[in-house]
């Protein structure tokens, strides 16, 4: 099966490979080769290793990281040029590295140079060669681990594929019963599933400070994909009538897209700012074309809407919002968050909206009545305790 799997692989990666280096260099990134064929230096043995697709998966991941860097060296990879200059800038501790294309000899190298203790998986990176050769040589974790209900399909298609990858887990730390159900279908050894809740509800309170000036009532819509912002400016436009103090911070998932916000804030006469240009909320929309300060807002909101949910994404993290007591509103394309949407809109403090119709109604209705505060503080200490002794008693064969 590897065999099979490198060769398709290595023929889909040199025809790839060209077109790969030119989308990257038009995004304004680098194609980071050096990395990706691992012709760089040996450093930092003995390291553990997390390895997170984009700046998602390393926000996830900082209550973990914060946590072993206490006694270990961190060693971090990443799949994105965004994700490598955002884990640079958030954990200057760590080593950070574009991690290799997936062939095995490539993770036979950089396992060989680095050398780590362990390697920690963050939610659903489940790359053939990544796990299944890594796991030669050291234990390998999967940390909020979560399985969509396509995925799953997926995976019951080509399962003896998909079974070689997770068995050579040493141990699968899960977000809910869902999951682990899902999981159990391809996991010999059931013991090595265990769930311990989502671990957002730890990372997702901001360790962002960010300072700011609010004036008057604050609707936010964070990471927003099209036509996500057009259909919230519409809204934002028609409750400025009942609400003149009301202003818009509006944050993209994908900053590229910033220049089209731009264009339809002009296009609503509308008059807007860029947080790189001023940190005052003078205009009627507010863009964060920045990366990782979303988070450091929201606790300044009257009402958030989270993106990915009216686009067919299936939605983003909400938990940043919640904790913060801020309610939030999404539309219904939320597959992604099922299980924490179930949890949370019990609370009060989430509504789901079927059409742009119900979306301005229950932004409206928040905006009048905020529910009364909770304290999450008891489900958060829960979930960190869960993972950070599962964590130990693999990385350190004891319950420190």
């Amino acid at each position: 099966m590897g065999i099979i799997y490198n060769i398709f692989y290595a023929l889909a990666l040199t025809v790839y490979l060209p077109v790969f280096i030119f989308l990257t260099k038009k995004r304004g990134y680098s194609p980071d080769l050096k990395d990706r064929f691992v012709l760089h230096k040996r450093e930092n043995r003995n390291a553990v290793w997390f390895h997170c697709a984009s700046v998602g998966e390393l926000n996830v991941a900082r209550p973990l990281i914060e946590y072993l860097k206490r006694e270990n060296k961190i060693l971090i990879t990443v799949s994105s040029p965004r994700g490598k200059k955002y884990a640079e800038k958030t954990y200057p501790f760590a080593t950070v590295r574009t991690v290799p294309f997936d062939l095995s000899f490539l993770i036979k190298r950089f396992v060989r140079i680095h050398r780590p203790s362990t390697l920690i998986v963050v939610e659903g990176e489940l790359w053939f060669n990544l796990i299944t050769v890594t796991s030669k040589f050291i234990p390998v974790i999967s940390v909020n681990t979560r399985i969509s209900p396509s995925s799953y399909r997926i995976y019951r298609k080509i399962k003896p594929f998909y079974a070689k990858i997770l068995n050579s887990f040493s141990l699968l730390i899960v977000r809910t019963e869902t999951d682990r159900n899902y999981l159990k279908e391809f996991v010999k050894d059931k013991n090595k599933i265990v769930m311990c809740g989502d671990l957002k509800f730890v990372s997702s309170k901001s360790a962002k400070t960010v300072n700011i000036k609010k004036e008057g009532k604050l609707l936010i819509a964070g990471s927003t994909h099209f036509p996500e912002e057009e259909i919230i400016l519409k809204i934002f436009k028609n409750l400025k009538k009942e609400f003149p103090d009301l202003r818009l911070i509006t944050a993209p998932r994908h900053l590229e897209r910033v220049p089209e916000i731009i264009k339809l804030a002009e296009e609503n006469n509308l008059t807007y700012s860029l947080r790189t240009e001023t940190d005052q909320l003078k205009t009627d929309v507010y863009i964060l074309d920045t990366v990782g300060e979303l988070s450091g807002f929201y606790r300044y909101a009257d009402v958030v809407f989270v993106g990915g949910t009216f686009a067919p994404v299936g939605g983003h993290n909400i938990l940043e919002a919640i904790l913060e007591n801020r309610p939030v509103v999404i539309g219904k394309s939320h597959h992604k968050i099922k299980d924490t949407v179930e949890q949370i809109i019990r609370t009060g403090f989430l509504k789901t909206a079927s059409n742009e119709e119900e979306l301005e109604k229950h932004i409206r209705s928040f905006l009048i009545e905020k529910p009364p505060e909770i304290d999450f503080s008891e489900i958060s200490e829960k979930v960190y305790r869960c993972y950070i002794n599962n964590l130990k008693g693999v990385i350190y064969g004891d319950n420190r």
